[in-house]
């Protein structure tokens, strides 16, 4: 299977959807973002991911900007909270990038969205869903934008301008 799909709306809940069907089999998601929110109620994107995530194994890498605004510091808490998660800081990131890795499935959404409440509720985003079963990028388009995205977000961590917090 492959799927690719257009997101105008409710991106971040889209990617924590697909985070909560697949929890049994996910080893491992990318979150690459500026900026992260959460508010406190049942439909917040990051609390439905993290509920998914919860004692599930799964390891999440996060690449973020440092933190200044206290609603991005009280999103990165409730992560480090909730799931087995590594940050990285980098002060220059702009990339809205999601990846999920389960045995048998990946997904990417890449887009214009950050992690926050306001990307998904308010503002006018757009992002493109990428879906496969097979990690074959030889047989598989999909699965090969996958593999450059997940290498691309890999590769941040490296970076002279990124650094473990």
């Amino acid at each position: 299977m492959r799927r690719t799909r257009l997101i105008t709306k409710n991106i971040l809940r889209a990617f924590a959807d697909l985070v909560h069907v697949y929890q049994d089999r996910l080893y491992r998601l990318w979150i690459v973002s500026p900026w992260l929110s959460t508010q406190d109620d049942n439909q917040d994107s990051l609390i439905l991911l993290t509920d998914a995530l919860r004692d599930r194994g799964c390891t999440v890498i996060l690449v973020t900007r440092p933190p200044e605004a206290a609603w991005h510091q009280r999103a990165l808490e409730h992560l480090r909270a909730n799931c087995d998660i590594t940050v990285y800081f980098c002060s220059t990131l702009h990339t809205k990038l999601y990846v999920l890795e389960c045995n048998g499935f990946r997904a990417a959404i890449l887009g214009s969205a950050n992690f926050t409440a306001r990307a998904n509720r308010t503002n006018r985003e757009l992002a493109i869903e990428l879906r496969t079963t097979t990690e074959n990028p030889v047989n598989d388009d999909v699965a090969g934008i996958i593999s450059e995205l997940t290498e691309y977000a890999s590769s941040l961590r490296g970076e002279p301008d990124v650094e473990l917090a």
